[in-house]
């Protein structure tokens, strides 16, 4: 039996959803309820994606005994109030991010849940590409030995957020450290831990009441140090995101939002050589049902195996080889996000059927990144 799902605020996010269940749910699961206050809105999604029952208020569609998974796609201080009614009701949820404003309101959801025993996920979307996780792979198997430093660079769009859009009001988004940067905590929470302490520094654009730009230092366990910069200033045509890693024997760029290429320039010898085109290329082909993954390499030089000695912080170490690894993502960008936002889903609809215990990505997770989120907006300076 295909498992029902209810969506609650129609904006973007909630098109690309619907979209995806439609293309690739059909059978296992399918968007029958939708509700948002904007009627014209609402008319709209039930037309485009054959929406069976549409509610112009959410505790109709919470209480609809047909409805098995409700979606949450509101601004963000709708999160946990919608998400606490939905439990209570005995729905399971999924999450757009930040999940909520404050930990404590997360705190409160876990609980629920967990009485209920109903499941319950948020939207991370970068746990689910394979490119992230060909750098889960490199963190933990350690190849190319410590990771040093991380730097995001994220120059986001701006041009759809006129300056009264709840993007801007604290009370609405909790600033772009919540509203958006948990992502990026949440992923590196994935790859090293969580950090042991933090700063920030928060820049209002000039002239106006709004934070556009913010900048953060974390420092992880191994003394890996890893900064944040969020700047949204620019038109969506002309947005770049990059994140960069440096090992104690490798650099590595992530190229944009949502990543189709990574390129790595390591110090390696013959058997890191093989992991990473072996058991991680294998892996991340098999990772996000429908996106193809390749790979080039190029020997930028070569040393004689077991002879040539390196040193580099202290350490000394041998190389076979400076080589060079491209990992790139067939499809585009907007069809990588539609498989991660479908497989997020997925993965929640098998905890519901019992396939599995529980989703991947909890809101224990959430919970994490949310509570550096805070951390940073708590501790920033302001400018």
């Amino acid at each position: 039996m295909a498992v029902n799902l209810g969506m609650i605020g129609l904006g973007w996010f909630s098109n690309l959803i619907a979209r995806s269940v439609l293309e690739k749910g059909a059978g296992r699961m399918g968007v029958t309820a939708a509700c948002d206050v904007n009627l014209e809105k609402l008319r709209d999604f039930k037309d485009r994606f054959h929406v069976k029952k549409t509610y112009n208020n959410p505790d109709d569609l919470i209480s609809d005994e047909n409805v098995d998974i409700v979606i949450i796609a509101t601004p963000p201080y709708l999160h946990s109030s919608l998400a606490k009614k939905a439990l209570l009701a005995g729905k399971h949820v999924f999450l757009e991010k930040p999940g909520a404003l404050r930990p404590e309101e997360l705190d409160e959801l876990i609980e629920i849940a967990r009485e209920k025993n109903l499941k319950t996920t948020i939207d991370y979307v970068m746990r689910r590409n394979p490119l992230y996780l060909i750098m889960k792979k490199i963190c933990d198997a350690k190849p190319f030995g410590l990771l040093e430093r991380a730097d995001l660079e994220n120059y986001a769009h701006d041009d759809h957020m006129p300056p009264q859009h709840w993007f801007w009001d604290y009370s609405k988004s909790g600033g772009i450290w919540v509203e958006h940067g948990v992502h990026f905590f949440d992923l590196i929470n994935w790859l090293i831990g969580p950090p042991r302490e933090v700063k920030a520094v928060n820049v209002k654009r000039s002239g106006e009441n709004l934070t556009d730009r913010v900048m953060g230092f974390a420092l992880h366990e191994d003394d890996a140090l890893v900064t944040y910069y969020h700047g949204f200033t620019k038109p969506e045509p002309f947005e770049k995101t990059t994140f960069y890693f440096t090992f104690e024997r490798a650099y590595v760029e992530v190229y944009g939002w949502i990543p189709v290429r990574v390129v790595i320039d390591a110090l390696t010898t013959s058997e890191a050589e093989e992991f990473m085109k072996g058991q991680v290329m294998e892996e991340a082909r098999k990772f996000l049902p429908g996106i193809d993954v390749e790979l080039s390499v190029e020997k930028i030089a070569e040393y004689e195996e077991g002879c040539d000695v390196f040193s580099g912080r202290g350490k000394r170490f041998k190389a076979s080889s400076r080589t060079r690894f491209e990992y790139t993502i067939k499809q585009d960008r907007w069809e990588v996000y539609r498989a991660c936002v479908m497989r997020a889903i997925s993965d929640l609809v098998d905890a519901v059927e019992g396939v599995k215990t529980s989703p991947t990505v909890t809101l224990i997770d959430a919970r994490r990144s949310l509570e550096i989120a805070c951390k940073m907006e708590g501790q920033s300076l302001q400018y």
